[in-house]
C-alpha cells in the first residue's frame, strides 16, 4: 500500500480495461453464430475469397477461445475488484455498477457450466446481455 493515490487507481484500471477488451472478443462470438446461420451469407464474396467459409473459420476460433478467454478476463475482473474494495471504496454509481456487474457475472459463470452440459434453458445469453449493460455502464463512468 506504498503507492500513491492516483498510481494505484491507473494500476486498477488496467486489470479493468485488459478485461474489457477481452470481453469484447468473448462476446463476439454471439454475432458471429448469427451471421452464420443467415441464408444469404452463402453467396456473398470478397474478391475471391467466400465470406460464409471466413465466417466459419472465425466460429471455429471463438469457440476454441471462448471458455478460456472468458476465464482469463473473469479472473481479471475478480482482481479488479479485490483492488477496488482493499482501498478507497466509496458506495457510488459507478462501484455500485461494477458490484452489480461482479454479480451478473457469478451468475453467468456458474449457467457457463451449466450451458456446458446443455441444462442452461438460454440463462447463458440472457445473463450475458445483463452483464454486457452493467459491464458496459460501469466502463463508462
Amino acid at each position: 500500500m506504498g503507492m500513491n493515490e492516483e498510481s494505484y487507481k491507473e494500476f486498477l484500471k488496467q486489470f479493468g480495461s485488459a478485461a474489457r477488451i477481452i470481453y469484447f472478443v468473448v462476446l463476439s462470438i454471439f454475432p458471429v453464430f448469427l451471421l452464420m446461420k443467415w441464408k444469404g451469407l452463402k453467396g456473398v464474396k470478397w474478391k475471391d475469397v467466400e465470406i460464409k467459409r471466413l465466417v466459419q473459420f472465425l466460429g471455429k476460433l471463438l469457440r476454441k477461445w471462448h471458455v478460456p478467454l472468458a476465464l482469463l478476463a473473469s479472473a481479471g475482473v475478480v482482481l479488479h475488484g479485490i483492488l477496488a474494495i482493499i482501498r478507497d471504496f466509496h458506495w457510488d454509481f459507478t462501484n455500485i455498477t461494477g458490484i452489480l456487474s461482479s454479480i451478473a457475472l457469478f451468475f453467468l459463470i456458474s449457467m457457463g457450466f451449466k450451458r456446458f452440459k446443455r441444462k442452461d434453458r438460454a440463462w447463458h445469453l440472457k445473463l450475458a446481455i445483463t452483464f454486457t449493460v452493467f459491464f458496459m455502464i460501469h466502463a463508462s463512468f
